[in-house]
């Protein structure tokens, strides 16, 4: 079961991304939503450890393709950042899955705020090392957290989703575990 629900989740990862750039951009500022990290915390949330961690690999290697620019001749990113953070999400939203028992709604949409406005940020931080200089004013700020904040909303609507398409096995084992501050 878990391996058809890893192939479901490789297979959303493209759909994520046609679909994400398909949408029009949010009105003020021309902010893009971004669904792939909002898929990414699901399942790096669902899936066990090591499918977890390849499913962190195949986002990082989409998500650096989407974002790989070349500025005179070379490449602006590259991939090792990409795979660096999604690796690192990965190992943190699977220790936070394991302290809280299994996936719940509120750590995946939490999650996807926090690995959205951090992708972006991160994004934007390399791109202002490479070229350099620093500018930060409201419109920098607004492209961060509105994004961030639609991930925030749109993660619940995912989880439930993805919920009923796939039962995840994890969650039935709450009442076997004793309460951590029992006494």
């Amino acid at each position: 079961m878990r391996i058809l629900f890893l192939i479901l989740l490789l297979c959303l990862l493209p759909v994520a991304v046609v679909i994400q750039d398909l949408l029009p951009a949010l009105p003020p500022s021309q902010e893009r939503i971004q669904l792939l990290p909002v898929l990414f915390c699901f399942g790096a949330l669902a899936l066990p450890f090591i499918p977890a961690l390849f499913f962190a690999l195949a986002t990082a290697l989409i998500q650096g393709l989407v974002l790989l620019q070349f500025q005179s001749g070379h490449a602006e990113g590259g991939l090792a950042p990409a795979i660096l953070f999604f690796f690192g999400w990965a190992i943190v939203l699977q220790i936070s899955g394991e302290v809280t028992h299994g996936l719940r709604w509120e750590l995946h949409a939490l999650g996807s705020f926090l690995v959205t406005i951090t992708m972006l940020g991160g994004e934007f931080l390399m791109i202002c090392a490479k070229r350099g200089g620093l500018p930060v004013d409201m419109t920098l700020l607004t492209r961060l957290a509105v994004p961030s904040g639609v991930s925030l909303l749109l993660a619940p609507l995912l989880y439930l989703l993805l919920r009923s398409l796939v039962p995840i096995s994890s969650e039935g084992t709450l009442t076997k575990n004793p309460a951590p501050f029992d006494l």
